[in-house]
């Protein structure tokens, strides 16, 4: 079991309890199926993206407070030294590098997405905003209703509580840096 999954099965059961919550309640907070909470708590299940998005939201709790592993004090590692969460047949991959810290307020991620691919992010909820720093290929970034194509060596930044979609453009993999920033 890699070490993403090892840190979503404890958090979800340490904040589960501390919330003093069933698996009934707490799959009626966040639209999860009951059997698909208990094998992500027992780490039998290593859940998409979409259902980390259902449960942080269902709980209220930012992404990465489900991915969080202990604090190290320094070290380097490769962008894709996490094992990646996944959506849209592993062709969108989400490597989490720093996690939330309330200290913070932010979050951040590598990202990679395949030629052709389509990836409908989630309405965040609050005062967020997400910053995409593209660093290879190009992007279709949509939001709401306005497009945007975005290439190396750009950002795009956007209150990210509307529907998003991001796209890759073009006949090469496009990667960048994702950092989501939640305000007060």
């Amino acid at each position: 079991m890699n070490q993403s999954v090892d840190a979503i099965s404890t958090n979800l059961r340490t904040i589960r309890d501390a919330r003093n919550l069933s698996l009934d309640q707490l799959s009626d907070l966040t639209g999860v199926s009951k059997s698909m909470l208990r094998q992500i708590e027992t780490g039998k299940s290593s859940p998409t993206i979409a259902t980390i998005w259902k449960i942080a939201n269902g709980l209220r709790v930012s992404f990465t407070a489900l991915l969080r592993k202990p604090e190290v004090t320094a070290e380097v590692r490769p962008f894709t030294a996490e094992s990646p969460l996944t959506a849209q047949g592993e062709q969108y991959r989400l490597y989490p590098l720093i996690p939330f810290d309330p200290q913070q307020s932010f979050e951040t991620y590598y990202v990679e997405i395949d030629p052709g691919t389509v990836f409908q992010g989630e309405p965040h909820q609050g005062n967020t905003f997400e910053y995409l720093f593209v660093m290879t290929g190009k992007l279709k970034i949509t939001v709401g209703e306005k497009a945007f194509e975005v290439r190396a060596g750009e950002f795009l930044q956007f209150q990210a509580n509307l529907p998003h979609e991001y796209r890759c453009l073009g006949k090469k993999t496009a990667s960048g840096i994702m950092q989501i920033s939640y305000l007060q």
